[in-house]
């Protein structure tokens, strides 16, 4: 109640003294604001496949590399290429990342169309259903192209964070119509996770120079970006929410504190193409 007071105070006074409040904004750069709220979630929830597509269609992204022979001759003679090249396939690239950020999204997804749905809000049903089709096919489709030392390592977790988010659904689908708030909870603790998923491989990756642990390059810039525009969405001078500012805030210190790691690597043991291809003017 006391809480409750003080707000009524502070919002008294903030509307009886027009000076208390911050600076405006102007109306076009909040409804561009609004905007890219609702598309680069929609990106970022893509953004998964730049890791699956090069992994399930190698040949649309890797290039083999050709080792031509050519014949040294003398001054009299002509200069002759080998007629046949050897072409030395690039090997398939495999999964490497744990499955946090795709069982995450899947889940946060769900429960927060679920929600724009029993609620009619279809602007926020709209983008959260198109990530919850995406989560669920990154998810179900992630164990099939691991490699053997990422077999090791995220499988198990994979099979108990999927188990776990289908199960939380199925709650979540059934409670709905009684706890309707239960459900946008549940996915707001959950969408803090997604947004700093590289949080847990931060030190595996430095420590072992590998950057795939972090996902891809598109998604940590990805998911920074869609934090950084709810970040200033959530602030005092356009829609103030402590809890929206605090979860993004934390997603754009982990994704660009990710995206330094890849810089770190890449300086150390050279610039991989399929590491950091966006980062490379950075280097």
């Amino acid at each position: 109640l006391l809480c409750h007071q003080i707000f009524l105070d502070c919002t008294f006074y903030s509307t009886t003294f027009p000076f208390t409040k911050g600076p405006s904004i102007p109306k076009m750069w909040i409804e561009l604001l609004n905007a890219l709220c609702i598309s680069l979630p929609i990106i970022a929830f893509a953004s998964p496949a730049t890791i699956f597509l090069p992994v399930f269609f190698p040949k649309l992204f890797h290039k083999t590399s050709k080792n031509t022979n050519d014949t040294t001759t003398t001054d009299n003679e002509v200069k002759v290429n080998t007629p046949h090249a050897n072409t030395t396939p690039t090997p398939p690239p495999l999964i490497e990342m744990p499955p946090l950020a795709l069982t995450t999204q899947m889940l946060q997804c769900f429960l927060f169309a679920l929600y724009a749905h029993h609620f009619r809000k279809w602007t926020l049903f709209a983008p959260n259903s198109i990530g919850f089709a995406l989560g669920f096919a990154w998810s179900s489709l992630y164990p099939i192209k691991l490699s053997p030392p990422a077999a090791s390592s995220f499988l198990t977790p994979w099979r108990i964070q999927y188990v776990v988010s289908l199960f939380v659904m199925a709650a979540g689908g059934m409670t709905i119509r009684r706890f309707p708030f239960l459900s946008s909870s549940i996915a707001a603790v959950v969408g803090i996770i997604m947004c700093t998923y590289p949080l847990p491989s931060l030190h595996r990756a430095y420590r072992e120079r590998n950057a795939n642990l972090l996902g891809s390059t598109s998604m940590n810039l990805a998911m920074m970006t869609c934090c950084s525009a709810w970040v200033l969405h959530s602030s005092p001078w356009v829609e103030y929410d402590v809890f929206v500012l605090v979860s993004n805030a934390a997603g754009v210190a982990v994704q660009g504190w990710a995206l330094v790691i890849r810089v770190c690597i890449a300086r150390r043991r050279g610039v991989n193409e399929r590491e950091l291809t966006p980062l490379a003017p950075l280097l």
